[in-house]
């Protein structure tokens, strides 16, 4: 057999090794596994501390609420890039209400409805003007960072100490999460709605001969995605305490970064699955973590994360075949 003949032989049978789906859902899982016990022998176990994990889990609570959002809108080939900018404005809005009237309920109910809110508007501008979601949401995210930066200015949102340590006693962080992460996998794995999407990401063209709205399930995603948002705004309250210009600046790279280290096709379809967001934001704080207390400097860790999130990218451009299957 001729070398040439011997390596495109390979080249096959390892693309249809990648695209198994066991083996796109277990290779995220073991690549963090690898670097926590990396990350844990450099700093000679400082890294699996309690305290170390405690930082982890909170930051990866933010990360994977926006993350697991996004799925539904990656499943159908497409890229919302104002997931963070929607957050932060929201946590911005919903921290200014809490202040005006000291309730927690007309907080988490702003919180929800304006990550809704923004995320429908960004739906329905790009259904009924037919532009990609990409553009879109490039032009809603300078939008709203220019809002947030309006209402900011220079000063940071302060919510009182006695609210927040009663919603961090009752654990509200891991309730919300909980709740919605439980409510994304039965919607996204277990119904028509999370079949269908995975349909369009397919093929978009043979989802409507088939009788499948694109729009109407477009928007639908956009709307689990804004509620995403919306917690994840809760979440970052809770744990900081405050807003300011500089809160979650990363979360949107953050978020791209994770759906793909999760196991997400870049091309969404059939491959889809909504534990990725979760995998994919606890591997990028432990990450994040790891490399600075190895004593790496944060900019060198952002050109880190840029090069890993090209390299996904460029060896994930094969499209995924086959339609999706009813479980997911």
């Amino acid at each position: 057999m001729k070398c040439s003949e011997w390596c495109s032989k390979a080249s096959a049978s390892f693309r249809r090794f990648t695209e198994d789906r066991l083996f796109s859902r277990l290779l995220p899982v073991v690549f963090l596994l690898v670097l926590v016990c990396v990350f844990s022998i450099a700093t000679g176990g400082r890294f699996t501390s309690a305290q170390s994990m405690k930082v982890i889990v909170q930051q990866a609570l933010i990360v994977a609420t926006v993350s697991t959002g996004a799925c539904f809108i990656f499943a159908t080939n497409n890229v919302n890039l104002a997931m963070g900018a929607t957050t932060v404005l929201t946590a911005v809005l919903s921290g200014m209400a809490y202040n005006a009237t000291n309730s927690v309920v007309v907080m988490v109910v702003v919180a929800l409805l304006l990550g809704s809110v923004i995320m429908t508007v960004s739906a329905l501008l790009s259904t009924l003007l037919r532009v990609r979601v990409m553009f879109v949401t490039i032009v809603m995210m300078s939008l709203l960072s220019a809002v947030q930066e309006s209402i900011l200015g220079g000063s940071t949102i302060s919510l009182p100490y006695e609210m927040i340590t009663m919603l961090t006693d009752m654990n509200f962080s891991y309730i919300a999460f909980g709740s919605f992460f439980i409510g994304c996998v039965i919607l996204f794995h277990f119904t028509d709605v999370g079949r269908s999407l995975r349909f369009i990401g397919t093929n978009s063209t043979c989802a409507e001969q088939t009788g499948i709205s694109r729009n109407k399930y477009m928007l639908i995603a956009f709307i689990t995605a804004g509620v995403g948002c919306g917690i994840a705004a809760l979440l970052a309250i809770v744990r900081a305490a405050s807003i300011g210009s500089k809160t979650l600046s990363s979360l949107n790279m953050d978020c791209m970064l994770a759906l793909v280290l999760g196991g997400m096709s870049i091309f969404g379809g059939s491959k889809s699955f909504a534990f990725a967001g979760v995998v994919g934001a606890v591997t990028v704080c432990v990450l994040n973590q790891g490399l600075l207390m190895v004593g790496v400097s944060s900019s060198i860790i952002q050109g880190i994360r840029g090069i890993l999130f090209l390299i996904l990218v460029c060896t994930a451009q094969t499209r995924p075949k086959g339609l999706p299957a009813p479980e997911g």
